[in-house]
């Protein structure tokens, strides 16, 4: 509630009880004429009010004395016992207003009421008072009175302000030491009460939950379905904490409650990047322990394959009369002892330690010289055509090496998914970072299978190793470049290299 509806509040409580008490207490005989006229115009004063104004003014708060000024005149001038009312306007000019505005209220106050003791005494007909007076009092205790209450207006100025500046200035203390406090915070701090309604929500929470998290709605009415399904685990007395999946990135969200029951409040944190880390890290690991493997691997696979191809091709099936089947054999030995030398040598490419040399390297060039190698590999055919789009002006600092043969195993891959035929195109875009693309219009990559391809071991073709986007993926990353993927079935595949 605003300033302006909560004196509004104020001074119809205030003026509806001053109305009842005179109601109450009215004379034997007297009329509720004027009591009728007053409401009305009070009525009157609130809809215009309301209807014009946006925020609560020092002329509101004078008009209002001058209300209860009039309307103490009619209930028995400086012996009306509502006078101490004045006291409330003073007091309201000084909370929502400022401490000059409560000063001017009770001087204002102070002439009003010095005209009603001094002036109007004797001026209204006795019928027009609401109320049974004693006599009127003589001028020295009118004079006492007017005084006493007009030095009690200054003093309950002065007291008021003083407490309302204090008050103010440890509230904005508190405001900038908790705001600070919040502001340093990496988490996402939404405070709801036991109607699951917001109370309040800092920055952090609407840019991580990408909503507009206003005060007094309710959660389940603006957070999206499956993030609000994922959060019921959150409210179960069982778990205070969980981890949700939401719009590609993983939240973990911690639930506290409030003192006796009256509300939650929820710690929102993005975690995707430390999963991420993680992930790394397990897999360093792993791929320590692999390496280690890889080498005994090798050494131990290597030399028996290597005889063993070598003894097929010393073989001789040119003669005896098995020959097709021999020789049939021999081409089978030789081309399986190629593939498992091939996946030996893939697995150590995988599992060892590499080290980036960085040199100027002009783009074209290297493409050129990857489409050249591609056009040897077996997997091309005249059907296949590959354009090399890239601007000869380009250049970049990379591995020269590192970076061919990550470009090999993309271009390698783009032709095992045109075995009908299609189009292989390497392009490179600078819009503010430099971004090179592989793209071809192949077999495409199902939505489910993305997020492995990069992985170890899997492959999509029955001929592949599952090494080649492995190995593309940590050449990437030991550039400190990042690879994205986007693909649709039967229309082919991009991949997009940002450096």
């Amino acid at each position: 509630m605003n300033r302006f509806s909560r004196y509004f509040l104020y001074r119809t409580v205030l003026f509806i009880s001053v109305l009842g008490i005179t109601i109450f207490f009215i004379k034997e005989g007297g009329s509720l004429f004027p009591l009728l006229i007053f409401l009305l115009l009070f009525i009157i004063d609130e809809i215009l009010v309301r209807t014009l104004q946006k925020e609560i003014k020092l002329f509101n708060i004078l008009i209002d004395s001058t209300y209860l000024s009039i309307f103490i005149i009619f209930t028995g001038g400086v012996y009306s016992p509502f006078a101490p009312f004045y006291f409330t306007f003073i007091v309201l000019s000084a909370y929502l207003l400022a401490p000059l505005d409560s000063f001017i209220t009770a001087g204002y106050s102070g002439l009003l009421y010095g005209l009603i003791c001094l002036v109007f005494p004797g001026y209204i007909p006795e019928r027009l008072v609401l109320i049974t007076l004693p006599p009127v009092p003589s001028l020295p205790d009118v004079l006492l009175n007017y005084i006493i209450y007009s030095l009690s207006f200054l003093f309950t100025a002065a007291l008021s302000s003083f407490v309302v500046e204090r008050f103010r200035r440890e509230m904005i203390r508190l405001r900038v030491t908790t705001g600070d406090i919040l502001g340093a915070i990496d988490y996402g701090i939404l405070t709801i009460d036991d109607k699951r309604r917001i109370v309040w929500s800092n920055e952090i929470a609407s840019i991580l939950l990408d909503d507009d998290l206003e005060p007094g709605k309710y959660i389940d009415r603006i957070l999206p379905g499956p993030f609000y399904d994922s959060l019921e685990k959150v409210f179960s007395d069982e778990k205070k904490e969980a981890e949700i999946d939401f719009r590609d990135r993983i939240y973990r969200i911690r639930r506290n409650e409030l003192h006796q029951g009256q509300g939650t409040i929820l710690l929102i944190n993005d975690v995707t990047l430390e999963k991420q880390r993680e992930e790394e890290i397990q897999m360093r690991e792993k791929l320590i322990t692999i390496g280690q493997f890889a080498a005994n691997l090798a050494h131990s696979v290597r030399n028996p394959v290597s005889s063993i191809r070598a003894s097929a091709e010393l073989f001789d099936v040119e003669k005896g009369e098995y020959f097709d089947k021999n020789r049939r054999l021999k081409r089978l030995i030789i081309e399986e002892s190629d593939h498992l030398d091939g996946l030996v040598l893939n697995f150590l490419d995988f599992t060892r330690g590499l080290e980036i040399n960085p040199v100027e390297v002009h783009l074209r060039d290297l493409c050129g010289e990857v489409e050249i190698l591609l056009k040897k590999s077996k997997y091309f055919d005249d059907n296949i055509s590959i354009e090399n789009r890239v601007s000869d002006t380009i250049k970049i600092k990379a591995d020269q090496a590192l970076l061919r043969s990550a470009l090999l195993n993309l271009g390698t891959n783009s032709l095992k998914a045109m075995r009908n035929g299609g189009q292989l195109i390497f392009n490179c875009h600078t819009d503010g970072k430099i971004v090179i693309g592989v793209e071809d219009t192949g077999c495409g990559i199902p939505e489910k299978d993305i997020k492995r391809i990069f992985s170890p071991f899997y492959s999509r073709f029955n001929d592949g190793f599952g090494f080649g986007l492995a190995i593309v993926k940590k050449i990437i990353e030991l550039h400190g470049w990042d690879c994205k993927v986007d693909s649709q079935l039967n229309k082919g595949t991009k991949f997009r290299i940002t450096i």
